[in-house]
């Protein structure tokens, strides 16, 4: 019988991360650590089978319950990630991603609906309600992008993460809706600033995608320095990200020499 440690690692990381989001001053340690949730899924099931991998979630999902109710549906969505990654890898990188987001923006929403929003979250969303699902959804496809990372580095199951490339239609979404918020008014402004929202969530996982490809050829010095850079300042490195997905829509950086399609590693 294969060791079991991948299923017992899948129970602590699940267990520990979700416990630790609830934490306002773990938040940040918890919401990192559980981006290799997917990874220890998948992992787990290739190492261990489906059963085992079953009941270690399982395990670890009615364990938070118990100890934290409000942190049970968080880590739900993020365990399901595994299989949705898992499953969509015959359709590319772009689609297991957005499945993921759209997943997570689900749960999101059904969280909503159960339990709503803390009394601080309903403060800064006063003004923003009517975007407010637009807006879960920006930030599940950042860390939909971000978890299938991990997948990529953890296991090495799936395309690799620098190979999402969305169409031209993601172009078209973007100009289009804003053009419509800055021409309309009304209800009609308020479904164009939405889809405005989810163009640029898109774009930015392009972006995402283009960097980690050159990311992956600098040297260890820069990989630091332009890591630091990222964490001292992620709005302009994701600003930067929606710039860039823009550009390689007309410029295709990945492009290498001798026409091989966006120059990806499939690691």
């Amino acid at each position: 019988m294969k060791s079991v440690k991948p299923s017992v690692a899948l129970f602590v990381i699940t267990v520990g991360s979700g416990l630790m989001m609830e934490s306002s001053s773990l938040m940040p340690f918890g919401l990192g650590l559980s981006l290799f949730i997917p990874a220890l899924f998948i992992y787990s099931y290739t190492n261990n089978g489906i059963s085992i991998t079953l009941l270690s979630s399982l395990i670890a999902i009615l364990t938070i319950l118990f100890l934290n109710r409000n942190a049970a549906i968080d880590t739900t969505s993020i365990l399901l990630l595994g299989p949705t990654f898992f499953i969509s890898k015959k359709i590319g990188p772009s689609a297991a991603v957005l499945g993921g987001a759209l997943l997570l923006t689900l749960f999101t929403a059904l969280q909503e609906t159960l339990m709503g929003l803390p009394p601080e979250v309903k403060k800064e969303f006063a003004e923003l309600s009517n975007y407010r699902y637009s807006i879960y959804f920006l930030s599940s496809t950042i860390y939909s992008t971000f978890a299938y990372g991990a997948v990529n580095w953890v296991v090495r199951e799936l395309p690799s993460v620098t190979e999402i490339k969305f169409g031209f239609w993601s172009v078209l979404l973007f100009t289009l809706s804003a053009i419509a918020t800055l021409t309309s008014t009304g209800e009609l402004k308020t479904v164009a600033v939405n889809l405005l929202v989810v163009s640029i969530s898109i774009l930015i996982v392009q972006g995402i995608s283009v960097f980690l490809w050159f990311f992956q050829k600098f040297s260890t010095t820069w990989k630091l320095i332009t890591g630091l850079t990222i964490i001292i300042f992620p709005p302009i490195f994701f600003l930067t990200a929606l710039f860039i997905g823009l550009l390689d829509q007309k410029f295709n950086f990945r492009k290498l020499k001798g026409g091989k399609k966006d120059g990806s590693n499939p690691s």
